[in-house]
């Protein structure tokens, strides 16, 4: 038998011994139970997803911190010998005309003690080379003029520079590498400035040798200027290592800190799991991000959709609990027969 009750297909009820009165109460428990369901769901991968955003954030946040250390830790290295040895060494050859090739045995001799040393050089307060580790600045007849180190010195700095730049010759190649440079001064008696002294780490030994791979589980890593200047990546987007990204928004409150959480992608259009992580008393800033990140941050589609699924479940469950009662109440009061 098949009819309508108030508008509804009854199928059969008198078959399954179901009054046609009882059609709405038991649309509403069907659709109860789905809104339940669904919002149990809902709710506990909304759960889940947050969770695990702010599992990884903490994350990525200890990761960039730890980066952080170990760069402040090689550069301090660095300036040590700087500035006990190399000084005064480089300072007897710029200022007493001491013998050239015995100051590379000291630039040497420095580098076996620290790996993460690429090269050192020195230059004259003109920006001349005088002496260097590198063969390819000998080659090339590197000079420092216009480089923002020397102009530091030459303006009366004192103490040291350091930075992330290009140093390759007069002619800087568009595929030059980029190194983090280690710049201490040297005085003549009078205090003038005689010359400089550079050590330089390349980002690429710091990123593939210096640091635990396990950091690199489902993680990378990026390494900035404190301008935005891209100076290195342990793995992706290698070819955009000299770009600069100060405009982009992550880098406008680099300056209050650490950030840490969902943050805005300087590479693409969206956001990702990330921290940005000053170093202390240098001008750069560790990035490090989560490969799962895309996941995470796009986790919302599910949730809300079961959790909207719930909400109009439970619409429909009042709808029909309403109709229901509405019709018991108008059945109760007709006459009695």
């Amino acid at each position: 038998m098949v009819g309508r009750q108030d508008g509804l297909p009854v199928i059969g009820l008198r078959r399954l011994g179901i009054s046609r009165r009882l059609v709405p109460f038991l649309a509403a428990g069907a659709f109860a139970v789905a809104g339940i369901v669904s919002g149990w769901e809902g709710a506990a991968l909304w759960k889940v997803h947050t969770d695990g955003v702010d599992s990884w954030s903490i994350e990525v946040h200890h990761a960039a911190v730890e980066v952080a250390d170990i760069l402040v830790q090689a550069l301090h290295d660095m300036d040590d010998d700087l500035t006990h040895d190399l000084v005064p060494a480089t300072k007897e050859v710029l200022t007493a005309h001491a013998d050239p090739d015995a100051l590379l045995v000291h630039y040497g001799r420095a580098i076996e003690r620290h790996r993460q040393i690429a090269f050192i050089a020195a230059f004259t307060a003109q920006g001349d080379l005088v002496a260097t580790t590198d063969p390819t600045l000998r080659r090339l007849r590197a000079t420092a003029r216009g480089r923002d180190f020397l102009k530091f010195f030459a303006d009366g700095g004192q103490g040291r520079h350091v930075t992330g730049a290009l140093l390759t010759g007069p002619a800087i190649a568009p595929d030059a590498p980029v190194f983090l440079l280690l710049t201490r001064r040297i005085d003549r008696s009078d205090g003038a400035l005689a010359g400089i002294v550079v050590a330089a780490m390349a980002p690429d030994f710091l990123l593939q040798t210096m640091i635990d791979p396990s950091l690199y589980l489902d993680k990378d890593v990026r390494l900035f200027l404190d301008n935005g200047k891209l100076l290195g990546v342990h793995r992706d987007d290698a070819d955009r290592i000299g770009e600069t990204f100060g405009t982009h928004p992550l880098f406008q409150g680099a300056s209050t800190g650490s950030q840490w959480g969902v943050l805005s992608n300087p590479f693409e259009d969206g956001p990702e799991i990330a921290a940005l992580e000053r170093t202390d008393g240098l001008p750069f800033l560790v990035s490090v991000f989560t490969e799962n990140g895309p996941n995470l941050v796009g986790w919302w589609h599910r949730p809300v959709f079961l959790l909207a699924y719930a909400a109009v479940s439970f619409a429909a469950c009042l709808v029909f609990l309403i109709k229901g009662l509405w019709g018991h109440h108008e059945g109760g009061a007709g006459p009695v027969r």
